[in-house]
């Protein structure tokens, strides 16, 4: 779905304790669904690859890295209509699976979207970035989001998904807040757990589902180092992510997670 504008490049913002790092951030991405509560999967993280033990309440290691649980306000583009995003640390949980939990409830007069994020504390250049996903419900109000964003769109590759598109991917680089390049792919179910890999080179970022090459941007192909996120959070409007559905509890569970840099 093309956008006139990035969904994570507002002022929305997360902070990591460890070294008084504050990194401005936005962003947005999809659901599913079934019906599993948190930790219910059998599946393995991968295995270690670098990083220092976590420092802080907020850290957690997963799959041979370190990663912040941020909180604050969901992007923007959810908190229209009466919605209320936030990001709460208290629904992450880090098991076998790194589970994100989004909740939706009617309040005064309109909803409250208590959501999850989390964050790599190391930044990545170009190289293949690979996770397996997938949602427990996918019910409209919903994004959930694996990607890489730093300094208002300066680097952002999305791979998103939308609780009203239950078979939907969104792909989208986007170098600054101007200048992006979009495509949306269909036939993925989000209840099933799919195996996700982004590429990442100098001129070229190409996505990959279960092995199979399903977009590749040619356009606006950003540089800069960046943090990798997950998000799962809530919205209330037509276009993205669809209207608020209070009361059911929404889990994205991300099995493993592994980044390989480019040959030299």
């Amino acid at each position: 779905m093309r956008r006139s504008f990035s969904i994570h490049s507002y002022k929305w913002q997360f902070a990591s304790k460890a070294g008084g790092l504050l990194l401005a951030i936005l962003f947005a991405v999809g659901c599913g669904g079934g019906a599993l509560s948190p930790g219910a999967t059998q599946s393995q993280t991968s295995p270690a690859t670098t990083t220092a033990p976590p420092a802080g309440p907020n850290q957690f290691a997963f799959a041979g890295y370190t990663w912040e649980k941020d909180s604050g306000t969901a992007p923007p583009a959810g908190n229209v209509n009466g919605n209320v995003g936030i990001f709460s640390p208290s629904n992450v949980s880090v098991g076998s699976d790194l589970v994100l939990t989004l909740n939706q409830e009617q309040q005064d007069g309109g909803i409250q979207s208590d959501g999850a994020e989390v964050h790599t504390t190391q930044r990545f250049s170009y190289g293949t970035f690979e996770f397996t996903s997938w949602v427990s419900a996918a019910v409209s109000g919903t994004t959930a989001s694996g990607f890489l964003f730093t300094n208002n769109s300066q680097t952002e590759i999305d791979l998103e998904q939308t609780g009203n598109k239950p078979y939907a991917l969104d792909c989208t680089n986007w170098s600054g807040l101007t200048y992006y390049q979009d495509t949306e792919v269909t036939g993925f179910d989000q209840l099933l757990p799919h195996d996700f890999k982004i590429v990442w080179q100098p001129d070229e970022v190409d996505w990959y589902v279960d092995g199979q090459l399903i977009v590749t941007h040619t356009e606006f192909v950003p540089s800069a180092p960046a943090p990798f996120l997950f998000n799962m959070w809530g919205t209330n409007e037509s276009t993205w992510g669809g209207s608020a559905t209070p009361g059911v509890t929404r889990y994205m569970h991300i099995t493993n997670f592994r980044y390989t840099p480019q040959a030299s």
